[in-house]
């Protein structure tokens, strides 16, 4: 009887299918040493420099300057697309020229992401340990999507363009004042359904918040658009 079993399982086994993750192809090759970075941004942070003769995966052309691609050790990130670098043949951009909205959402993604990995130090824009400030983090977050914005709430409280509380979209920076003084102190991210995400000191890191209760809505100032 136990024989019969064996052998009815082994025929089983023959019938049903192996299931073979398809391998990574890396079919591009570095032509010149070229810096590999977290985000389609000059300011983005720098894993390593990709030597000549290296291996990669281009993922897709992100746009016309940047090539989003995969290394070896499953790392993914971007390049620069002047042909110089690699003898990629491609030409058409990929997702990266996406509507505002994918690239809000992307953006809102990322920086949910974020939560738990990241921790807060006034004054501090440290993308290698994952340390920042509030205007720090929003810079590392909008750059992953190609969005260049300057470290500082000074600066950013000035991006883009008005727009209300009212008409806000997903992807507008939402200001704040928590000193009970003039001026501006800290920034976060509009996601939507009256919520923000923001780096901040009260949880040490990344958080969602009510925009229109509580705390935040009282110390609310005002928002910009930048997408």
């Amino acid at each position: 009887m136990k024989k019969k079993i064996v052998a009815l399982g082994l025929a089983i086994s023959l019938l049903v299918p192996t299931v073979v993750q398809a391998a990574t192809s890396y079919e591009t090759e570095i032509e010149k040493g070229v810096n590999f970075r977290s985000a389609p941004s000059t300011n983005a942070y720098i894993f390593r420099m990709l030597s000549k003769g290296e291996d990669i995966h281009v993922i897709e052309k992100y746009n016309q300057y940047w090539l989003k691609i995969k290394v070896k050790d499953g790392t993914e990130g971007f390049i620069s697309a002047d042909p110089q670098y690699t003898d990629y043949k491609g030409s058409s951009p990929g997702s990266g020229q996406g509507t505002t909205n994918t690239k809000a959402d992307r953006i809102i993604n990322f920086a949910k992401s974020l939560q738990g990995r990241v921790t807060y130090d006034f004054g501090t824009r440290n993308p290698s340990k994952m340390i920042f400030d509030c205007s720090s983090f929003t810079e590392y977050v909008f750059a992953n999507q190609g969005i260049d914005l300057k470290w500082g709430t000074k600066y950013q409280q000035n991006a883009g363009s008005a727009v209300s509380k009212s008409n806000l979209k997903k992807g507008d920076l939402v200001f704040f004042n928590t000193t009970g003084g003039s001026g501006i102190n800290h920034v976060g991210i509009y996601i939507g359904n009256g919520q923000f995400i923001h780096n901040t000191p009260s949880k040490n890191g990344v958080a969602i918040n009510s925009l229109n209760t509580g705390y935040w809505n009282t110390h609310y100032v005002k928002a910009r658009r930048v997408l």
